[in-house]
């Protein structure tokens, strides 16, 4: 255990900013719930525990490094209305390769933290291992993402590219969640491999629905204007994963 210095918590606080994250391949992480559940399914994954001083006594006998903050370091550290007591230097997290025949989830410019932290973790209660995002769709690795989606972004598979490629290639394979789309409950789930949410505002690209033959929807009974892309996502994943 040693003190966080000055210097480390300048540090860690360039890690707020992309370039940074990039470059050292590093987080700061936040939250007891997310640390703990790091620590108990990917321990090798964090560099060191940042600990309030008041909580040394309950991580005395852990084998990871500990820097012992002051509620003002932490303070200087959050990001959060109100800053954690337990939180974390991670590295990134490992993603693994797309296998063939996998289903997975297509995010054509999510571009709001909060919907994709959602979404992500939606999708790892629902069992899909890889998540496509398209140029524009908001940094995963962003600390609101990573706050939102817990450690299912370390479990989930983000591959940032282009998805007209691989719409292309599996066409009758894809399907694109559109306002007018067929009710999902008459689309059997085995034929979704691919399922494709849009932009919060604009919904889904016009390149992209040039190459969608296959729409689908959720029945609409009330008068609200439109659905939340991160709960679209969770009605139409449960059906997926049927």
């Amino acid at each position: 255990m040693e003190k966080l210095s000055q210097q480390k918590i300048k540090d860690l606080k360039k890690l707020q900013l992309k370039k940074h994250r990039d470059l050292q391949k590093m987080l700061y992480i936040e939250g007891e719930t997310i640390v703990k559940d790091l620590l108990c399914n990917f321990p090798n994954s964090i560099e060191a525990l940042v600990i309030l001083e008041d909580q040394i006594e309950d991580f005395q006998h852990t084998k990871t490094a500990i820097y012992i903050a002051s509620a003002q370091d932490l303070q200087k550290l959050t990001q959060l209305k109100t800053p954690k007591t337990l939180n974390a230097i991670v590295h990134y997290p490992t993603v693994i390769a797309w296998k063939e025949g996998q289903k997975a989830l297509l995010l054509d410019q999510i571009q709001d933290p909060g919907n994709l932290g959602t979404i992500i973790r939606t999708a790892d209660w629902f069992g899909i291992e890889h998540i496509f995002c398209a140029p524009g769709t908001a940094d995963y690795l962003n600390p609101k993402v990573i706050h939102a989606s817990m450690a299912s972004a370390f479990r989930v598979n983000l591959h940032y590219q282009r998805l007209a490629p691989l719409i292309q290639k599996y066409p009758s394979q894809s399907f694109g969640a559109f306002m007018d789309g067929t009710n999902f409950e008459q689309i059997a789930p085995q034929d979704i491999q691919f399922l494709i949410l849009g932009h919060e505002g604009h919904g889904i690209s016009a390149e992209l629905s040039a190459l969608l033959p296959n729409r689908i929807g959720i029945l609409q009974k009330g008068a609200a204007e439109s659905l939340n892309v991160a709960v679209a996502a969770g009605i139409l994943l449960q059906h997926l994963s049927k």
